[in-house]
Order: C-alpha cells, then structure tokens, then sequence
C-alpha cells in the first residue's frame, strides 16, 4: 500500500473488519453510481472516502440551481454543466489516488451491458422505475450485485439484489407503478438530510458486499425513517412471492 493512500485512509486501517486487507482490496474494486442525485453525490464522496479505487458515475443531466441543496458535489458556478464532469472535477482534487470515470449519458439497452460488465458492483441511485428495471435486469443477466436505495420525504429504503444465491430486481419485489404516475420532487418535496443518510447507508452497503462483512441487506428491504428514527426490515425472496408495497422515489 503506496504511503499517501495508507495515511489518508488510516482511521480504517485500524479497523478489525476493515484493516489493510481491506483496503487493498477496495483499493482494486471498480464500482458504478447510476444517478448522480440526492443519492448518488452521498454514496460517491462516502465511497471514495472508504478507498474505493475505480469509481464510474453514470448520468446524463446537467447541474440545476434548485437541486444543490441535497446534490452537493456541485456549485453555483456549475449549473448547466453535466454533472458527471462537475462531480468529477470536484472529487479529483479532494480524492487524488482513485481513478473517475465519466459517462454523461443515461443507462439505456444499447450501453448498459458493456459499462455494467465493466464494474464489481454497481449502484442504483436513480429516480425513475424504467431505470430501475434496466439496471436489476441487467445485474441478474451479467451477475453483478446491485445496491438499491431511494427516498420518499423522509423515509428511506435500502436493498441489495442479485447478490450471493439471490438472483431478484426490483419487480420482483415491489408492485411497480405505471411510468409517469410517481410524485416527483417538486410536489412531495425531499428532505435534504434524508437522503444523505440513504446514500450513507448504500455506501454501507457496498463495503459490506464487497468485504463480506454479516448482516447485510440482501434479501432484506431496510425502512427507515429519518425523523422518527424508526425502522422496519423486511425479509423477501422469490418463493415467498412479491412484497405487495408501492414505492415512490427520488434522487
């Protein structure tokens, strides 16, 4: 382990769960963020703060003025740029020794499988349900694991699909609406803080995939919500049929 990345990361060098075997091996992991929202500008700086090594960041809208309150890898100086190439000029200077990769472009059928098979893991921070789909059929169909997160006001939901024996997506499990009938941002509103702890807690679930550390999420739907600080996990598989619960999401 070269001296600088060994001292940036030595809070969790001395970790039990974590420790240099760890780092290393996150050191050599390529992770995808679909989505760089709410959810993904959490899960991207957390992960890079982990050691993740190879970091792709897949989205192909700009910068906007009214989203910077919770997408805070951006500036006002950068609305109207992509926001791939403004999350990256931003994390390469804090983030020195891991490797970026841009793709200023949505997740679609005629790119998905050459980028996904690229990468270890991959992140579904998206705010639609065709995204959704796209992304849990392809991690089924190439065998890569995919954390899930999303929030509605100020409950969060967290899984992971397709990992170890579990081979689901997200129609699996939820009773999915119709495209175009979910309460977007602007009417149900976002609390700020919210989706910070649920990118935290994708970011947690990644590092808990990739060291196979217990108690993860697979299998398991994580509710959580931020101002009662209640929470709920669910257990699901595909014998027991789908979890009948309608979700509305955001990023």
């Amino acid at each position: 382990m070269r001296e600088m990345h060994s001292r940036f990361f030595s809070d969790h060098l001395q970790l039990p769960f974590i420790g240099k075997k760890g780092l290393d091996k996150l050191k050599c992991t390529r992770v995808l963020v679909v989505g760089a929202g709410g959810l993904g500008c959490p899960v991207i700086s957390a992960l890079a703060s982990s050691g993740i090594g190879y970091i792709g960041i897949l989205d192909g809208d700009k910068v906007e003025l009214k989203n910077l309150a919770r997408q805070y890898l951006y500036t006002p100086a950068q609305v109207g740029e992509w926001k791939t190439a403004a999350a990256v000029t931003h994390l390469r200077d804090r983030y020195q020794e891991t490797i970026f990769k841009a793709y200023p472009f949505f997740v679609d059928e005629t790119n998905i499988h050459a980028i996904f098979s690229a990468y270890d893991i991959v992140i579904d921070a998206t705010d639609n349900f065709p995204s959704r789909l796209r992304i849990g059929h392809a991690g089924i169909q190439l065998g890569i694991p995919i954390v899930y997160g999303s929030i509605f006001r100020s409950e969060v939901q967290i899984t992971v699909f397709n990992n170890e024996t579990q081979r689901l997506a997200i129609d699996d499990v939820f009773t999915l609406q119709p495209a175009g009938e979910g309460m977007g941002c602007e009417v149900s509103g976002t609390y700020v803080i919210g989706s910070m702890v649920a990118g935290m807690l994708m970011a947690n679930e990644v590092i808990k995939v990739l060291l196979d550390l217990p108690d993860k999420l697979t299998g398991k739907l994580l509710l959580f919500d931020v101002l009662s600080l209640q929470k709920r996990v669910i257990n699901f598989s595909l014998q027991s049929g789908p979890t009948e619960t309608t979700l509305e999401m955001k990023a």
